[in-house]
């Protein structure tokens, strides 16, 4: 767990280090992207019409369990660990929404 008496803690970003809070603000982004490309329930025309791509659901619903299982990694990472889970999400959610 982060220490915020700490001034040298990442979770209040000493050492010119990420801080936890910025790192959980990255994966946040993107945990928040794939939740909101996964679509409610389709209904049975929708299922009939194949409109509703049920690998991409799948695909979609792991990528977000992933994201999910490294936000909980965060809080036991030390510094090293959250600077690379935050590089890689600012990244991720680059490539996911072109910017």
């Amino acid at each position: 767990m982060h220490d915020a008496d700490n001034p040298t803690d990442p979770a209040v970003g000493g050492g010119g280090q990420v801080s936890y809070e910025a790192a959980l603000q990255q994966v946040s982004r993107v945990t928040a992207w794939y939740t909101e490309q996964i679509p409610a329930q389709p209904s049975p025309a929708q299922r009939r019409a194949g409109a509703y791509d049920e690998d991409r659901l799948e695909r979609l619903r792991a990528e977000r369990q992933k994201c999910l299982a490294d936000q909980r990694a965060l809080e036991d990472a030390g510094p090293e660990e959250i600077a690379l889970i935050a590089a890689r999400y600012e990244a991720r959610f680059r490539e996911l929404t072109g910017q």
